[in-house]
């Protein structure tokens, strides 16, 4: 048995992901901007003493109402025997091994439950293969005040959290000593990850899990690479959540049969969303380089844009009273508001520039929450994945 003071223990934590300007027109090959979002997974890693009598790992996930303990020889015999053979590379002959494997664990799950012990004994048993992690006993506890289905890539952080995990793990057994991470410890963590959110998405942009591990503004465009700001302003937001539900498939669907409908309608709309884009895009990089009235003239003009793409999206038929509501706050205030992500509810976010009163944030605030909306105070373009001692 390892002594207690040997025993690696250390935390992760990754972003959550927003999405700025070029929701829909985004599926149309048109330019859109998403950011780290500072609303982060937390992740606790602890190995626990390995007596033969408990050789246990221990699984905590709070927000979908999960803790169980799974016998470490029944995943090592399931998944590191004979009689499994497991090919670099092959996803669905390892996702089919993995859902064999959760189907068989003795207790009553929801979808969700199972969705998330497939993602998390996925990440373990790939990155145990390709980093050659040394299974012994360990406790994980995992946790977010983010909402599930929310559209702000909550499983793509998961997904980013448990991959850095195991492969800081992996790093600790090789005695690389330390929590930083380079580009190549990125970039390996980010294919990991990608793969776990395959379980979730079925065939996932990796836009999400990009934006979790390396933080950032990212420009992206179907067909092209997804392009990181090399140089990223701190930009204050206030993101509401609406907590209604809405389904991003039957919004998508009803722009595509608009489009198919009404094209010389339609078409300009997304055109004029493609270059508020890129407008967007060069305030948020001058923002970076520009202090006193400068800075405060490229706000109002963030502002603009803001409205501007909320004034299209509505248009186009996205919004819900409840966004409507909230930009209409903002607007009476002088702030920038619109939706993020499908739209039908789900979230906005209110820009909050450097000059904004502390009492204009306070009256918004509280008369948003009086409404039954839930406001926090945050930030974008924040760093990605973290490790903690």
């Amino acid at each position: 048995m390892l002594p207690v003071s040997k025993m690696h223990r250390f935390k992760v934590s990754a972003p959550a992901k927003v999405i700025l300007f070029g929701e829909h027109a985004v599926v149309y090959e048109k330019f859109a901007l998403a950011a780290s979002l500072d609303q982060r997974v937390m992740l606790e890693f602890t190995e626990v003493p390995d007596e033969p009598a408990e050789r246990m790992v221990e699984i905590s996930l709070p927000k979908v109402d999960l803790c169980l303990s799974v016998p470490l020889q029944k995943i090592k015999d399931f998944f590191f025997s004979f009689s499994f053979d497991y090919r670099s590379g092959d996803h669905n002959l390892l996702y089919d091994k993995v859902r064999q494997f959760v189907a068989t664990i003795d207790r009553a799950t929801t979808s969700r439950q199972t969705l998330s012990l497939e993602v998390f004994f996925y990440a373990l048993v790939l990155v145990s293969y390709e980093e050659q992690v040394v299974l012994k006993p360990f406790r994980i506890h995992l946790d977010t005040c983010l909402s599930i289905n929310s559209g702000l890539g909550s499983s793509a952080s998961f997904s980013v959290c448990l991959a850095t995990c195991f492969y800081q793990w992996s790093r600790l057994q090789k005695g690389i000593v330390g929590t930083g991470l380079g580009t190549f410890d990125l970039t390996q963590i980010s294919q990991y990850a990608q793969n776990c959110e395959k379980i979730m998405h079925n065939n996932p942009s990796g836009l999400d899990t990009s934006i979790c591990t390396f933080g950032s503004i990212v420009k992206f465009q179907k067909g092209s690479l997804m392009e990181p700001m090399a140089e990223v302003p701190s930009l204050r937001i206030l993101l509401v959540d609406t907590r209604i539900e809405r389904s991003t498939k039957a919004l998508v669907q009803m722009i595509a049969e608009l489009k198919s409908k009404y094209p010389a309608i339609v078409n300009p709309l997304l055109f004029s969303i493609d270059g508020i884009s890129h407008a967007a895009l060069q305030v948020i990089e001058a923002i970076h380089h520009l202090s006193g009235e400068s800075l405060l003239l490229k706000y109002k003009e963030l502002v603009f844009l803001i409205n501007m793409n909320q004034n299209l999206l509505s248009t186009l038929g996205v919004s819900h009273p409840s966004l409507d509501r909230i930009c209409d706050e903002a607007r009476k205030r002088g702030l920038g508001a619109k939706l993020t992500g499908a739209g039908g509810g789900g979230h906005a976010y209110i820009l909050i520039p450097p000059d904004t009163a502390q009492e204009t944030i306070s009256s918004i605030s509280q008369k948003l929450t009086a409404e039954g909306f839930k406001v926090t105070m945050t930030q974008i373009g924040c760093s990605g994945v973290k490790i903690d001692e």
